[in-house]
């Protein structure tokens, strides 16, 4: 009895570690890695694929985007300054 015991004790370890080894698959491609880096370099950042990419790439766009609305910032800060300079000089005269 405890032999068989032993026996199915390593024949399920040996299938675990069939089951979990690093065989050759089809997604090992050379190009694949180096296109990433590529990408992440030209979005200024030096990670690899995480489960938080979707949440990075919203912090992308938004930097994205952030001279655009700096920009709308800037002219409506101008704009209410010179309101407001027109409505100090009516109420001067």
């Amino acid at each position: 009895m405890k032999a068989a015991a032993r026996l199915s004790l390593v024949a399920f370890t040996m299938f675990m570690l069939v089951a979990c080894g690093g065989g050759s698959s089809a997604s090992d491609d050379d190009d694949g890695p180096a296109v990433d880096d590529e990408a992440a370099e030209a979005l200024g950042r030096d990670t690899d694929a995480t489960v938080l990419d979707d949440m990075i790439e919203t912090q992308d766009r938004a930097r994205a985007v952030e001279g655009v609305t700096l920009g709308h910032k800037q002219d409506l800060d101008q704009a209410l300054e010179a309101s407001a300079g027109d409505a100090a000089d009516t109420e001067k005269e």
